[in-house]
């Protein structure tokens, strides 16, 4: 009868230990969120420098109890083809490969230069050009990133229209329209990989209240891109 008890004595404890490790494990996990892009995912514009990505990061948080791990690689003022040489380096597909949702906004580089910064008047054949370099860099971007991590949720951002203040606005705004609808088809050919619209955030709304300097957004203008953002990430049933 004693040996018995020893016996019981020592599976209850090899349980306890065991479902203590599990425990401690589901408290450790984290929700791991990597950012690529430009200026605007780096946050310039807003004092603090944590742009959209944070808002993104506090409804996670929120939504999942668990603490979100942000990888942020965005870098000010590349354009696509930057993005691609930096997926070459094992700092990023290190990160890619752990990632439970990923964030990639690129294009707004590849639109100025491609109208050569000259707003009005646009220089179409220019920038119609510009739009399939940057759209082949985009299918190249994605390609490469779902080869890294192919289960994780790719969120590809669309373009702004900021150049309300020349005079062919309309313009500019169908301009960047017709790139956004090429961004959607490029994100639609891979699996989970979705187009967030941005366009609509920020028409009719007084630039002044919502952009800290001609292009970027202020902590106004971000919270906007991360409310519908998140709106979008908490929509797909990634993270368990």
């Amino acid at each position: 009868m004693k040996n018995y008890i020893i016996l019981f004595c020592i599976i209850l404890a090899l349980f306890g230990t065991y479902t203590g490790i599990r425990g401690s494990s589901a408290s450790t996990k984290v929700i791991n969120l990597v950012a690529l892009g430009d200026s605007i995912t780096h946050g310039v514009g807003d004092p603090a420098k944590k742009g959209y990505i944070e808002g993104v990061k506090v409804k996670l948080e929120k939504k999942y109890k668990t603490p979100v791990k942000v990888s942020n690689f965005a870098i000010p003022r590349y354009p696509s083809e930057k993005i691609l040489e930096q997926l070459q380096d094992k700092k990023v597909t290190v990160q890619l490969k752990k990632a439970d949702y990923i964030i990639l906004y690129i294009g707004t580089n590849d639109f100025r230069k491609s109208a050569n910064y000259q707003f009005n008047p646009l220089d179409v054949k220019q920038i119609n050009r510009g739009k399939v370099t940057y759209t082949t860099n985009l299918y190249k971007i994605l390609e490469n990133i779902k080869k890294d991590n192919s289960v994780a949720p790719i969120f590809v951002l669309g373009l702004y229209q900021p150049y309300v203040e020349y005079s062919n606005q309309k313009e500019i705004l169908n301009t960047i329209k017709h790139w956004n609808e090429e961004v959607a088809k490029v994100a639609g050919n891979f699996d989970r990989t979705y187009f967030v619209p941005t366009l609509d955030l920020f028409q009719n709304k007084p630039k002044s209240l919502y952009f800290s300097d001609a292009l970027h957004p202020n902590p106004a203008g971000y919270r906007l891109i991360a409310d519908r953002l998140s709106e979008k990430i908490l929509k797909e049933p990634s993270f368990k």
